[in-house]
């Protein structure tokens, strides 16, 4: 770990989480995303490195409404949360048979997790839409931190495989499938640092995820992991002070951005 070992990791800072148009929009991104670009014009020289997520996705995807049908053939709303049991019963079931053993295998990971049930959420994030690009404010901050140190910004492109949900940038719900298993060698490269600062969203789902699974997998000794606290939001209905408390367990600092 050399001189400014400092690295930013910026979680999923697209349209669809952190645009009021968004079709996932998480109340306070836009907020969050000017402060971030703020804290790079202020700070971006200290960073060597900066990492960008992008939640990446197709229509037909499982945790979308297009990959499910009732018996009459109607898809579940968005919101709708969707058990093993359901698919059991028929009560949902994959629109293609063939997806009905992706389905299963899904299912059976969460169970493993302690995860309840499936979450049907609005179509977002779809690649090569509107939704799925960087927001303006961030999308003019790394530009400007790109001219100024000379550095090209890093993209990690995550949740590709459409048949298991994968909020963490380091691995899916069902981690059984080859793009879907722990991320190594984006372990391996954020472990060099000597510092490691998270923003971006949600708080509550991808930001916790991604940061908790690599605090779990070990931070090396004496690398700090920080959180800027206003740099991210929870989706509505979900608890901020029990995410931070989770991570603050797992030995993540949260810090202001300014």
């Amino acid at each position: 770990m050399g001189e400014k070992s400092r690295a930013l990791v910026v979680i999923d800072p697209q349209n669809d989480f952190c645009d009021r148009r968004g079709s996932l929009y998480v109340d306070g991104a836009e907020d969050d995303l000017v402060r971030l670009a703020k804290h790079l014009e202020i700070f971006g020289g200290e960073y060597s490195d900066i990492f960008v997520s992008l939640d990446s996705h197709d229509v037909a995807a499982i945790f979308h409404p297009k990959f499910w049908a009732d018996e009459s053939g109607n898809n579940p709303a968005p919101y709708t949360a969707i058990s093993g049991s359901d698919l059991a019963s028929g009560k949902w079931r994959p629109v293609r048979a063939a997806h009905v053993r992706h389905a299963r295998h899904m299912f059976a990971a969460m169970e493993k997790k302690d995860v309840p049930s499936l979450m049907i959420w609005p179509e977002h994030c779809v690649v090569s839409t509107w939704g799925h690009g960087i927001t303006e404010p961030l999308t003019r901050a790394l530009a400007a931190w790109r001219e100024r140190t000379g550095a090209p910004v890093r993209y990690v492109f995550k949740g590709e495989n459409p048949y298991t949900e994968m909020f963490s940038i380091f691995e899916g719900i069902d981690d059984s499938q080859s793009d879907a298993a722990f991320n190594e060698e984006l372990y391996a490269r954020l472990a060099a640092f000597e510092t490691l600062i998270f923003a971006g969203e949600a708080l509550s789902h991808c930001v916790e995820a991604s940061v908790a699974s690599y605090l779990s997998r070990g931070a090396p000794s004496g690398q700090k992991v920080r959180v800027l606290s206003d740099c991210t939001s929870c989706v509505p209905g979900f608890d901020r002070k029990a995410s931070e408390e989770r991570l603050s367990r797992l030995g993540a600092e949260f810090v202001l951005s300014c």
